[in-house]
């Protein structure tokens, strides 16, 4: 009476991406790409230390 209780390595799912997780990253991915957005032109040495 054993019963073989051996999981796989990995789950099936964690190695899929899903459309959400692939739509997330690439929104991350691309989140300074607007040449048009406020402050875009700006870094961190351009700013006043006030702000």
């Amino acid at each position: 009476m054993s019963t073989q209780n051996d999981p796989p390595a990995n789950p099936m799912d964690a190695t899929k991406v899903t459309e959400e997780q692939r739509a997330l990253q690439d929104d991350l991915d691309h989140r300074d790409d607007d040449p048009d957005a406020p402050g875009g032109h700006q870094d961190r040495h351009d700013v006043a230390d006030e702000t």
